[in-house]
């Protein structure tokens, strides 16, 4: 039974994840921002086992930061194409509650000694101080917006100041007390620092997971890896997509029926807004080229979880009707690769401290 709890803990953290990956995908499921904190749960698990082998204050902050955004980015609205996160301005609500944060933060520094948790502290008061009441076209975040200028149902794309980053951010830099800097760490602190300023840096966030978790892999390879970088590369794409789009989009909509150059009044849009085809063909060819070379690479490694991604991958893309991100298929076949292959390291460990002979020694 040893073995078998093992095995069950270490693959625990891998269920929210892929929940909250694939309750969007069904037709009228919730959006991505209501389930992400299933997201954010999960690999909170994940880390809790990181934190067991090397202890730190960078736990604590990691779970205030992540459990912080959680709250204040769940807005659980999908608009036609794209997801409407928050509001277009820093509540007050938020500012109490970045308050509340603060000053926990300061009395665990002060008990604690930290220094780390005290600049956190300030910098993320500091940076909710300067946020309270700022509208996001006031700071740059979304240049090309609003979009709502031509009419109400076109659909919106802001990402309002997210102050509880610098708490992610002071996570990164107390880790580097536990474990010797990395380029990850310098990368995802900019990132992390630089979103604040503009949605843009959160690219640097992305190269520093990239870069986390291709050291990761070098003591822990597998398919994971891989599908981890096919997936990032997907969602990525999709977001350059839609920034490209959504500065297109309102001469496409003026010129379209019932825009501003069309006499027959804001239905028209609403309809071309709310219509499909939600799969054009340059995303079906994308997907295709993607799931056979998924394919192809399973059937070399002997990975069935690879051949499953891919599959399913094509298989959604193919017959989506409605806005889903089918990459989030690729991202969660990723998580359960992992946590295979975290549950394949477990039941050795625990054969081997159960009496289980290991390889003979040798050649």
């Amino acid at each position: 039974m040893g073995a078998v709890d093992t095995v069950w803990w270490k693959t625990l953290w891998a269920l929210p994840v892929v929940v909250g990956l694939a309750l969007p995908l069904w037709e009228g499921g919730p959006p991505l921002d209501v389930t992400f904190p299933l997201v954010i749960a999960g690999l909170l698990l994940k880390a809790r086992e990181a934190h067991a082998e090397r202890p730190g204050a960078w736990f604590p902050l990691l779970v205030t930061g992540s459990t912080a955004f959680a709250l204040t980015s769940a807005g659980g609205f999908a608009d036609g194409w794209w997801l409407s996160v928050g509001s277009t301005a820093f509540d007050l609500w938020q500012f109490l509650f970045g308050l509340v944060v603060a000053i926990g933060l300061g009395v665990w520094a002060w008990r604690a000694r930290s220094h780390v948790v005290a600049v956190t502290a300030l910098g993320y008061l500091a940076a909710g101080w300067h946020f309270r009441q700022e509208p996001v076209e006031e700071f740059g975040w979304f240049a090309y917006t609003p979009l709502t200028a031509l009419t109400p149902v076109v659909p919106t794309f802001d990402f309002p100041p997210h102050p509880e980053l610098v708490v992610l951010a002071g996570a990164v830099l107390a880790h580097t007390t536990v474990d010797r800097v990395r380029p990850w760490h310098v990368v995802a602190i900019i990132g992390l620092l630089g979103s604040l300023w503009h949605y843009s840096a959160l690219a640097l966030v992305v190269a520093a997971v990239v870069v986390a978790a291709y050291d990761l892999s070098t003591r822990r390879p597998g398919a994971w890896y891989p599908l981890l970088l096919v997936g990032i590369g997907l969602v990525v794409w999709q977001v350059v997509d839609r920034v490209v789009l959504a500065r297109e989009l309102p001469a496409v909509l003026a010129n379209a029926p019932g825009g501003r150059n069309d006499t027959g009044g804001v239905e028209g849009v609403a309809v071309a807004v709310a219509v499909g085809p939600w799969t054009d063909y340059d995303e079906l060819f994308l997907a295709f080229v993607v799931a056979v070379g998924l394919a192809v690479w399973s059937w070399r490694r002997k990975s069935p979880i690879v051949l499953l991604t891919a599959a399913v991958y094509l298989g959604l893309t193919w017959l989506r009707s409605t806005p889903v991100e089918t990459e989030l298929v690729v991202l969660a076949g990723a998580a359960v690769a992992f946590a295979t292959t975290a549950a394949l390291g477990a039941t050795r460990t625990a054969g081997r401290s159960a009496g289980t002979p290991g390889r003979p020694p040798g050649p």
